[in-house]
This record gives structure tokens, sequence and C-alpha cells, in this order.
């Protein structure tokens, strides 16, 4: 792994900065949460997150694409903290692993224990349940109008899942073309709109629901 935009052994001096700690993104996927967090990340001052967290994506190593078991990412996390390729303070900084709750990625006594895992660890965990997907769709009151259950199971549908099919005739794109712009100004309304699924990270084990939006409050300034 290693800091999006960054060479592979990038050495990044903290002294001086402008900022009191980094906040390492770590996803799942390798396309669809890094491209809304570099917007996230890119738009920071318009959308008022706080400038004390500086926003950095990890991305994949060209060996590493492919692999997103979430023990797999941690491991890959830790290796590249101690070969300096990521300069992730512990006792500073944040990490915040971004995951799908999808039973395809892990058992439910998997789940509790990752929970743990973290919890140990002192990084965060933003995950949404059955995927990602969801979270997008949280952008747009129209989310309200889909079949919860439906959600929940998130069936494939031809080649598609239901939600990235939804994602699709909500924002006119695929999940590998997302355009930050669609979502900038949207932000808010996910925020809310998430409130009214479940954001607990316990109960996001089996219910629907994410708690990315509950996480990008916390980097927001009023």
């Amino acid at each position: 792994m290693r800091e999006l935009g960054s060479k592979s052994n990038y050495d990044r001096k903290r002294n001086n900065r402008e900022f009191n700690k980094f906040c390492f993104i770590v996803s799942e996927g390798d396309v669809t949460e890094i491209r809304y967090f570099e917007g996230l990340k890119n738009n920071s001052e318009c959308l008022h997150l706080n400038k004390l967290i500086k926003l950095t994506i990890i991305e994949n190593e060209e060996d590493e694409v492919g692999q997103s078991h979430l023990k797999r990412k941690i491991n890959n996390f830790e290796d590249s903290v101690k070969e300096g390729k990521i300069n992730y303070d512990k006792d500073v900084d944040i990490a915040v692993f971004v995951f799908d709750r999808d039973p395809q990625n892990f058992k439910s006594e998997q789940y509790d224990t990752y929970l743990k895992l973290c919890c140990e660890k002192g990084y965060k965990l933003c995950i949404s349940n059955p995927t990602f997907e969801l979270f997008l769709l949280m952008h747009d009151d129209k989310i309200f109008n889909l079949d919860r259950k439906k959600m929940l199971e998130n069936c494939k549908e031809n080649s598609k899942r239901y939600l990235e099919l939804q994602v699709e005739n909500f924002f006119h794109h695929n999940k590998r073309n997302l355009d930050f712009a669609i979502y900038k100004d949207k932000i808010k309304i996910a925020i809310k709109n998430e409130q009214e699924f479940c954001e607990d990270l316990y109960d996001l084990k089996e219910e629907l629901g994410s708690n990315v939006g509950q996480f990008i409050g916390t980097l927001m300034v009023e």
C-alpha cells in the first residue's frame, strides 16, 4: 500500500505542518470508494472539512489489487507503515477502513472478530450493509422509494446487483466511473438520510444501513 499520488517510498516530514493529524482512508474497493474519498479530499475547503485533519487516501500497490479481505487490508496497511511507505503515527493519526458488510466478504462470526480487532488497534471502521452503493443512494431522497428488503438482499439482476443498478438509475454512472461532482452538494443530504437507516457498527452486521455519513460528519466544521 502507499499514499495516493505518492511514490512507494515517499517520506513525509511532519515538522511545521499546518494540521494536527492525518486521517488515512483504506478502502475495500480499488475504484468507487477511492474516487469518492479523493473527491472529498480535493473539495475539503468548500465542504468545510476540518483543516486540522489531513485526509490521505491509501491505494494498493500493483500486486495488492483485488485483495479486498479486511484482515489482508489491515496486514498490508501495517506492513506498509513498518516499511515507511505510510507515515502513520498510532498515537496521533486516524486510520479508517471502509468496507462492505456483504456476506461474501466475511461470515457473521468474523464480523465480530474484526470489530474487536479494529477496536483494540484503535482503527475506525466504516461499514455499509450490504455495499457502499447504499451510501451513494443516500445522497438522494428517492432512496426512500426503494424496497428495503431488496436493498438488503442486493440480488443480481442479469449481471449487476440491485444497488448498482439503482446507482446507475439515480446518478447515471456505473460503479467504476464515479463523478464526485454529482455528490459534492448532496453530502449533507446523505448524512441526514443515513440517520433513517442503521448506523450502529454492531447492528450493521445484520441490518440495512451505513456509518460512512456519520464518519464524514465528524470531519465537517459548521
